[in-house]
């Protein structure tokens, strides 16, 4: 195989690819949202689980399917390209092990006699189904188009989705499950809908979109070459420890924000809007976001959109007791700052492979979208846990009046949790060595290579 673009496609993408694209991202941000958001408080509130308990199950389940994702990464590389490409097909089987997963996460625990038990079970095949969905989905990015401003487009499609369908789906949820009638039965129809929806969107994705860029090489890389690629150098650690820590920010926001608004705010209906609220500065953020990095390049751009949503969660920090509006606009400063933050995480990633591959002569795109995934399910098990842990600590009681230590427990946990572990990410991503100069030189080592391969190919050489 070559890595030179399709014929006829020199690495561009038409507005139907694009479109297809953002059909697929948000098929993978919904359930993921609904589970992110709302699983905690499903599980204590409505099927009546310990927090303790769930935070426990949050972070060891999550940590240790998190583990497999390299895994999953390292499969998905080495599975048989096809006709259709070398990631669409795997797409579409693991939508559907993930939709079918996602409902019985939600459906099982109020069915069977030891709810505690279930939910283990079903959160830990959940992870691998979603690693099946969503290795393959990353790893299109990279393998769609190799040119930078395309590249940078796809990211800021995929950062808009993410966040929109975030914000969307926070808002609808609540309204959503006591439309179909409360409770567990609510929640079970409701996440029903929800999977076939996602199946449906990653399959439109599926069809929709091409692979362009193809390894270089035709020798597949092996477990040693794996472990050089990541651990070689600064890069991949440093990125890594960076996501997980801006993931557990994002998750510990989203768990503990229908708290947050319920009992120190005083008013569950505020849940919907602070998630309207932050849609339009997400959407903003995404735009703005790869627009500052073909200024300052993606690692800078990155730190600045980090600082923005920092500034956001200290307003709400340094306001106790206000108003419940009040902390709507805190919400919008960190959705502005976070919308810019997920869309140049996936440039990064798509700039780590192309060095990644001028350094080893590896082209490894599923074994890096691995760290996605991996830092989503790492970082979303430690803010959930971290969110679930102080609930407990500060005393909150499911559905009762809470005491002024538990509320004073809430103002904390929604404003220094996620803004500490965002501090923590852009702090480790300071000594981050990719900048923009290297990522330059990478993509005009790779271009020359392809052009030799082409040349040999065309000539009949080795």
């Amino acid at each position: 195989m070559a890595t030179t673009p399709a014929p006829g496609a020199p690495g561009s993408t038409s507005l139907a690819e694009r479109a297809s694209y953002l059909a697929g991202n948000l098929g993978d941000i919904v359930p993921s949202t609904v589970i992110g958001s709302f699983l905690l408080l499903y599980l204590t509130d409505g099927v009546g689980l310990a927090p303790a308990a769930v935070g426990t199950l949050l972070l060891v389940a999550r940590l240790v399917d998190a583990a497999t994702d390299p895994v999953m990464g390292y499969v998905v590389d080495h599975l048989p390209a096809t006709r259709y490409g070398r990631f669409r097909p795997y797409l579409l089987v693991g939508s559907l092990l993930a939709a079918a997963s996602f409902a019985a996460l939600f459906l099982a625990p109020a069915l069977a006699p030891d709810p505690l038990v279930a939910v283990w079970v079903a959160y830990l095949v959940w992870g691998l189904a979603f690693d099946f969905m969503d290795v393959p989905l990353n790893a299109l990015l990279p393998a769609m188009t190799d040119v930078p401003r395309d590249r940078a487009r796809l990211a800021g499609i995929k950062g808009l989705t993410y966040l929109f369908g975030a914000g969307a789906v926070t808002a609808a949820v609540l309204p959503a499950v006591n439309a179909l009638g409360g409770g567990t039965a609510g929640w079970g129809s409701f996440a029903v809908l929800v999977a076939a929806g996602s199946a449906l969107l990653m399959a439109v994705s599926a069809a929709g979109v091409r692979e362009r860029v193809r390894p270089v090489r035709e020798e597949r890389y092996g477990p040693r070459d794996l472990g050089r690629m990541f651990l070689t150098g600064r890069a991949v650690p440093l990125l890594l420890v960076a996501k997980v820590a801006v993931s557990a920010a994002s998750a510990a926001m989203l768990a503990c924000m229908p708290f947050f608004f319920t009992y120190y705010a005083g008013s569950a209906a505020l849940v919907s809007a602070a998630a309207v609220v932050m849609i339009g500065p997400m959407m903003a953020g995404s735009i703005a976001g790869p627009v500052l990095a073909g200024r300052l390049g993606p690692r800078n751009g990155y730190l600045a959109s980090a600082a923005v949503a920092v500034g956001g969660f200290a307003t709400i920090a340094l306001a106790p007791g206000m108003p419940g509006a009040y902390y709507l606009a805190g919400f919008a400063v960190a959705g502005l700052g976070a919308g810019g933050a997920v869309a140049l995480n996936y440039v990064l990633v798509a700039e780590l492979t192309d060095v990644t591959e001028w350094r080893t002569g590896f082209r490894a795109e599923a074994a890096l979208a691995s760290l996605s995934s991996f830092a989503a399910k790492a970082g979303g098990g430690i803010g959930g846990a971290l969110t679930a842990y102080s609930l407990a600590f500060s005393g909150y009681r499911a559905g009762r009046e809470q005491t002024e230590a538990a509320l004073s427990g809430l103002h904390l946990t929604q404003s220094l949790l996620p803004g500490g572990l965002l501090l923590l990410g852009g702090l480790v991503l300071l000594a981050y060595p990719v900048d923009r100069a290297m990522a330059v030189e990478a993509m005009s080592a790779l271009a020359r290579r392809r052009s030799l391969s082409a040349d040999r190919a065309a000539n009949g050489t080795p």
